[in-house]
């Protein structure tokens, strides 16, 4: 959903959007060799209204039409800076913001968890619905804090960079696109740290004139063509360090819930950690299993896993030609 307009063209009668759903997770609805049923496009009913029919599913819609919000971000920040000399600069900052009437998008449709078929528990199969109808609303939040620090010296001697950590955390319910929660009927119940959170992060950039050659340190007595050759180098980079990012412990094939969940988190039933983790073992299996009572989602929290570390060093040795006074040459 946008700000100013909710993509009426992904909607009924500009687009068709066929859903197809299960009577239940083990009940095939089609033979995928045949394919699926075509859809039936909406008939034009005598108001002018476009009467919504089986199979066919909406994707944006406000209701009422005066609950609709503009979302908003609020921001704040608390910097202190010092400068130890001409060159060297060190700042410390409190940054934060939070993110209200932000989108969602739920199936208003789901079946309510319990026993039996899906389609005597979704709430408009009464109107002889049974595909997902989903919903628009700005009911969505988020929130984040970080600790910035930044290191930064200005070109002098040949060097300069600018190193920067953050220590910080982002919390919400909804990812980009509106959806990332379970339950449809409890998306709150998948608060937890966002898929893009990394809680530490540090990046240095730098650039590294070796100091050899005319004018440098050392070998400023060469000749113009041993110059050439071993003076006017150059040695920058970008490292970054990334602590990983949270993901969700999550279960397949599951039959407790009976329901047509977006997905379905494990119950944690011990410590998921590993002394040595590898590729083999990142986290404890024996520490999750399917939901332990039927027609609910798993007590794992949301994103409560971090992957694995990353670290990226981008280096360059460059080389600069004078050609003459203002005229140079790199690469």
């Amino acid at each position: 959903g946008s700000i100013f307009g909710q993509a009426l063209e992904y909607n009924p009668p500009i687009l068709n959007g066929q859903t197809i759903p299960q009577a239940n997770p083990y009940s095939p609805d089609f033979n995928l060799l045949a394919g699926p049923p075509l859809p039936v496009n909406p008939p034009i009913g005598s108001n002018g209204e476009y009467p919504l029919p089986d199979g066919i599913s909406v994707y944006n819609w406000f209701w009422p039409l005066n609950h609709y919000r503009i979302p908003m971000a609020y921001f704040w920040n608390a910097t202190v800076q010092h400068q130890f000399s001409s060159g060297l600069t060190f700042q410390v900052a409190y940054v934060g913001n939070v993110g209200r009437h932000l989108y969602a998008n739920p199936n208003i449709n789901q079946a309510v968890p319990g026993p039996g078929d899906f389609d005597p528990r979704r709430p408009f199969y009464k109107f002889g619905l049974e595909q997902g109808i989903y919903y628009t609303c700005n009911c969505s939040t988020s929130n984040y804090n970080g600790l910035q620090v930044k290191l930064e010296k200005h070109a002098s001697h040949g060097l300069d960079f600018t190193l920067n950590y953050t220590y910080s955390k982002a919390m919400g319910i909804s990812s980009f696109g509106g959806g990332g929660f379970d339950d449809n009927y409890d998306w709150k119940n998948s608060y937890g740290p966002l898929g893009f959170n990394s809680t530490h992060a540090l990046t240095l950039t730098n650039v590294w004139q070796i100091p050899y050659g005319h004018g440098k340190r050392w070998g400023s007595s060469n000749s113009k063509a041993l110059d050439m050759i071993l003076g006017g180098w150059s040695l920058d980079g970008i490292t970054t360090l990334d602590s990983g990012h949270p993901f969700s412990p999550t279960v397949s094939n599951t039959a407790s819930v009976n329901a047509d969940f977006n997905g379905v988190r494990a119950d944690k039933i011990g410590d998921p950690h590993v002394a040595n983790q590898s590729t083999a073992e990142w986290f404890n299996p024996s520490a999750y299993s399917d939901p332990q009572q039927p027609y609910r989602d798993g007590t794992a929290s949301q994103n409560s896993l971090w992957g694995p570390a990353m670290y990226v060093v981008n280096l360059a040795l460059a080389k600069t030609f004078v050609i003459r006074e203002g005229k140079t040459l790199e690469f």
